[in-house]
Order: structure tokens, then sequence, then C-alpha cells
């Protein structure tokens, strides 16, 4: 449906006092069904009419014999629709899921599906660029983590699933060190650079089952020359450029040294 259909139905009409007391209170508030059978909906077209005597037989059957309708507001019911577009939107997670101190996730959360598909009319679908889980708040995560979860669809959107799977591993961390030379990138051939001090720390939190994997040679700090070129200052940040996936939280200590650039002699 392209529009919004009316909220409410105002009737006028006229019985005795008694039965107005009946309505006040015992039908205060009553629903009119209306029932379409889709089938009869012409797809050559772009909106069905509920006319003046449909609505007058429907709102009848909701008022004792002896009411007389008088008339009522609106007396007919324009629907205009169009067909349903659809589009594959990620699925994001609306809120904070964190493990415990002294864990951590193995991985990013898992969500299943990572996509779904929405329907609704093209210009609603071509503003949307995900569809977010309800709010959400698990904190302090032991052990592995799974649930089930409602999705958030804006209005007149429908979604090929109303829920999806969150789920995460959990694992304690221990810290490991490793001392690490600066890099430096894209050096010309005539320059050299000193660092101040020439190494660094790097610590990084990882997985008990992960510790002993880990090796200096799978982490990298670098600099780019081009960066350092350009710089007002003798001091540059450091970042680190290469690590495994599971390293998911680490730091550089210290995380900013001075440097010298040097021309060479030929």
């Amino acid at each position: 449906m392209s529009d919004n259909l009316p909220e409410k139905i105002t009737l006028y009409v006229q019985d005795r006092g008694g039965a107005y007391l009946n309505y006040s209170f015992k039908q205060r508030k009553q629903l009119l069904s209306i029932n379409l059978n889709m089938g009869d909906i012409s797809p050559n077209k772009t909106s069905y009419s509920i006319d003046q005597a449909t609505l007058r037989d429907l709102i009848s059957k909701k008022l004792s014999a002896a009411t007389q309708l008088k008339s009522f507001s609106p007396d007919k019911i324009e629907i205009n629709y169009s067909p349903l577009a659809q589009k594959k939107v990620p699925v994001a997670i609306n809120g904070t899921i964190s493990p415990a101190p002294g864990y951590l996730f193995t991985d990013s959360i898992r969500i299943e599906p990572e996509q779904i598909i929405a329907y609704g009319n093209k210009v609603t679908l071509d503003s949307l660029r995900k569809i977010q889980t309800v709010p959400l708040n698990y904190n302090n995560i032991d052990k592995d983590w799974a649930i089930s979860t409602d999705l958030q669809a804006p209005e007149g959107i429908h979604l090929s699933f109303d829920k999806v799977k969150l789920s995460a591993i959990v694992e304690e961390y221990t810290e490991k060190t490793f001392e690490l030379s600066v890099v430096c990138y894209n050096l010309p051939p005539n320059r050299s650079v000193r660092f101040f001090p020439s190494t660094v720390e790097l610590v990084v939190r990882v997985g008990l089952s992960k510790y002993a994997q880990l090796s200096k040679s799978n982490f990298e700090i670098a600099v780019n020359y081009k960066d350092l070129a350009g710089k007002n200052t003798a001091n540059c940040s450091l970042a680190l450029t290469h690590k495994p996936s599971e390293v998911k939280s680490y730091r550089i200590v210290p995380n900013v040294v001075e440097f010298l650039i040097e021309q060479k002699n030929d």
C-alpha cells in the first residue's frame, strides 16, 4: 500500500438515548474489518476504491437494528498501491555485546543470515542501507554465546526473515609482548631515516589457544616516508601495519617516536 489508510470513520446516527449510552460504554471502539481479495486487484492499475455502498453495508452490521445511519465520513476509501520492489541488505547489531573482563571474542560476532531481502516500494528501498536488530545489551559474557533476536523493519517494509541468530566464541586471553624495529616504506635511495628509539614494544591481547602460535614475524610496525617528509615536527605516530586476524587488541609502547632524515653520501 502506498498511502496510509484512514485511522477512523466518524458516524452520524439516530436512535434512542439509551442506545447512545450502550455505544458509549459497551461499544466505544469497534473495529471495522475490510477484507480484500488481492486476486481481484488488477496488476495494471495502481488504486482500488471501496465505495460508499460497500462501506455503508459494513458499518450497518456493527450497529443495532434500530439505529439509523444518517451519514459517515469518509464515505469512501481509496487505496493506492504499487508492486513491491526488493533489495538485499546487511543485518547490523543495534546495541552492546561485550565479553567479561579477562575474556575476548575469538572472532567477530556471527550473524545468521548476514543479509536479508527487504520488500517495499522502490523509493523507500533506495534509501535503505541496513536492517538493525532490536536494541540489545549483553555484557560480561564468559562462555560461548548464542541468541535469536528480532529485526526492526521501517514502516511499510517486509523482510524475508523476522529474526536472526547471533553467536560468538568466547575465550580467556593473555598478553604477549614483542620487541619490534620500526620500518620505513617508500624511502628514496639517497635518504635514510633513524628513529629514536629504533625499537618499540608491541603488547598484544590473544586467546590462550593462540598464544604459542604467535611470533615476532607475524607483526610489523611501519611508517611511510611520504608522511615523514611533509611533517613540521620531528616526531611521528606508529601504526601496526601487519598482524594476524585473531589479534583484535594491542598497544604500541611508545606509540610516538622521534625521527631524523639523513642524506646518504654518494
